[in-house]
């Protein structure tokens, strides 16, 4: 029998007992968006960046391709705030890169930077990483830094992997995309030897790449890299990645590039 629509009193009580399991701890800030002109695409991007309590001096930097739909449709602010208050990871700067033109938002321009774009590469390691360190972060070449995304922007992760080795300790890829994509960077780590990252590798059913996807991990082990994979049968989209995104923070926040994968 299906329950009746629950009255005021009950939502008050769901309300006072999500408040009670809330876990304590000052939250974060976001600050954003800030415009950066860049000489090696030619065109301004925006990004935000978020800083845990006490400013983001000395903490680990994680990147998030498509950052505007990691906020939007992913929450990140509040599942960083609660991660980080409850201890399940140390506090850290999320850098949100938007991939639209900030003054067209409609316009897009993923296709145009995410698939082993060398410039945006370029853009990414001579440009927005000094901005964000002489801004926020004080970022330096010790610090450890992670490069996150989904579909596409899980491509893009994977390509700078191998354009850009040692600069990321920890690839975070949420249904990586297309298939025929999946196959091209699966080549790149193919022909090389292992580089300096460990990966967090998501994805769902038939619908969402997965034979495409496992190929990819299977080679990623095969070539010694540390690989934690999560799969389930869900489709390409947010509804499927959202439940994800804990685990991808916790990977970063603990996996190492060095770490064995033995018996995985």
């Amino acid at each position: 029998m299906k329950s009746a629509v629950p009255g005021t009193w009950a939502v008050a009580l769901a309300a006072a007992l999500f408040a009670a399991a809330a876990p304590c701890g000052a939250a974060g800030a976001l600050e954003g968006p800030m415009r950066l002109s860049s000489d090696v695409l030619g065109y301004e991007l925006q990004y935000w960046i978020y800083l845990p309590e006490g400013g983001g001096r000395g903490a680990p930097e994680l990147y998030f391709a498509d950052g505007q739909d990691f906020l939007a449709a992913g929450g990140m602010v509040e599942l960083l705030d609660r991660e980080i208050a409850s201890g399940r990871i140390a506090p850290l700067s999320a850098i949100f890169v938007d991939s639209r033109d900030p003054d067209a938002p409609d316009r897009n321009r993923r296709n145009q930077q995410y698939l082993c774009n060398a410039d945006f590469a370029r853009f990414f390691l001579h440009e927005l990483m000094p901005a964000v360190s002489a801004a926020w972060t004080g970022a330096g070449a010790g610090t450890r830094r992670g490069l996150a995304g989904v579909s596409f922007g899980a491509i893009n992760a994977a390509c700078f992997g191998v354009m850009m080795p040692g600069v990321f300790d920890v690839l975070i890829l949420h249904s990586p995309g297309s298939d025929r994509h999946i196959e091209v960077v699966r080549e790149l780590y193919a022909d090389r030897p292992r580089l300096p990252s460990a990966f967090f590798i998501s994805h769902g059913g038939r619908q969402d790449n997965a034979a495409a996807a496992e190929r990819f991990v299977e080679t990623l082990e095969g070539k010694g890299y540390p690989v934690r994979r999560l799969a389930n049968d869900g489709l390409h989209n947010w509804a499927a990645w959202r439940p994800l995104l804990a685990e991808g923070l916790r990977a970063f926040a603990g996996q190492q590039a060095g770490d064995r994968i033995d018996g995985e």
